[in-house]
């Protein structure tokens, strides 16, 4: 059993204020506690639990984070309507001794960053899809792309990661994506299925025939990375190699694959590496909203609510009735969520929540 609490050493605030919510009053309070907890280390607490058999014991969490909050005051309460939820807004004085004390006690503990890692991304979600880029590229039921793929999600894999492939993809398992498949048609194949990153695959070869009869196999291998959220290009690594084969059908592609094979492992490392590290890493967090069936009206009152609320956001899509928004907060998807709810009943908009999933929220105007 090993205990985990994942910190930082940005800044010690002794005072700070939360906001939590929960099925009861307590469960609020102590949901409050642990945010402000997050908000005082200045960066995160992921999980203060107990790690058993690869999975998280919630129910450790308050009893164990408790001590570092000296002392709290409820500033506001009160039930949501709408949900039935309790929220709560406290102030909290955190032992910012205490806390420091543990920065230094799990940084000499030789199994935190092994456990660090169990815990920060076994609920990350990455999809690997396969792109056949040009007239060169290998088609996806190749031995070399078969190889590529499982060797990428199996180091995958070895961080805890939860790896969806093609085949487990029942949005995409009718549809032929290898020849149109580009960027953008990557990232919302993986938005549809709740990935936090898309990585696409693209193996091109070529041959020449040697005066001997033999061929030399020239492969290109191709992994790109890209951050479902935000869209942004993360990791690109490309590697070539060569190799000598007989001058057959049989001969070309299993020689590709050998080649494939020799660039296949330090670019996979390097690819995992550039992964780990993006989601090891703070960063800032996203809210995905998006509002179908709505008018141009609702759209810009919508601009007009989050403004109010001082937001930081961004339009990520914008067409006819659909509008995707993109709001930039350190606070959680839910907390996030009860704002605008509030601040659309304010404003007397039209809008019905049909469906929220991790930071993806999605309203309907009808």
């Amino acid at each position: 059993l090993v205990w985990l609490l994942i910190i930082s050493t940005a800044a010690w605030a002794v005072t700070v204020t939360s906001i939590g919510e929960g099925e009861t009053r307590q469960a609020a309070i102590n949901n409050a506690l642990r945010a402000a907890i997050e908000k005082g280390l200045g960066n995160y607490l992921q999980s203060s639990t107990k790690v058993a058999g690869g999975k998280l014991d919630y129910d450790r969490i308050i009893t164990s984070s408790a001590g570092y909050i000296r002392n709290y005051k409820v500033l506001r309460e009160g039930k949501d309507p709408v949900e039935t939820m309790y929220k709560v807004k406290i102030k909290a004085n955190l032992d910012d001794y205490k806390l420091k004390n543990l920065i230094q006690k799990f940084r000499e503990d030789p199994r935190f960053q092994k456990t660090f890692q169990k815990v920060t991304f076994n609920n990350r979600r990455v999809v690997i899809l396969y792109r056949q880029r040009t007239s060169n590229s290998l088609p996806a039921d190749s031995m070399a792309a078969k190889e590529i793929v499982d060797l990428v999600g199996d180091k995958l894999r070895s961080y805890s990661f939860r790896v969806f492939l093609p085949d487990q993809l029942e949005r995409i398992k009718k549809q032929n994506l290898e020849l149109s498949l580009d960027e953008v048609t990557a990232i919302q194949v993986a938005r549809q299925e709740n990935g936090d990153a898309v990585v696409i695959v693209d193996i091109s070869a070529g041959d020449q025939r040697t005066s001997d009869g033999y061929l030399l196999i020239n492969t290109t291998l191709g992994l790109k990375a890209y951050d479902v959220t935000t869209g942004e290009l993360f990791a690109n690594v490309t590697k070539r190699d060569s190799t000598i084969s007989l001058g057959s059908n049989y001969g070309f592609e299993e020689g590709a694959a050998r080649a494939v094979d020799k660039a296949g492992k330090k670019a996979c490392d390097e690819l995992v590496a550039k992964i780990v590290k993006r989601f090891s890493n703070k960063r800032d967090n996203f809210v995905v909203f998006t509002f179908k069936d709505t008018s141009t009206a609702t759209q810009n009152s919508i601009y007009k609510v989050m403004q109010k609320m001082g937001w930081n956001f961004r339009v990520d899509k914008q067409y006819s009735t659909y509008l995707q928004i993109e709001v930039f907060s350190q606070a959680n998807p839910t907390a996030i969520n009860f704002s605008f709810r509030r601040g659309i009943r304010k404003n007397a908009l039209s809008l019905k929540q049909v469906e929220m999933k991790g930071a993806q929220i999605v309203y309907s105007g009808q």
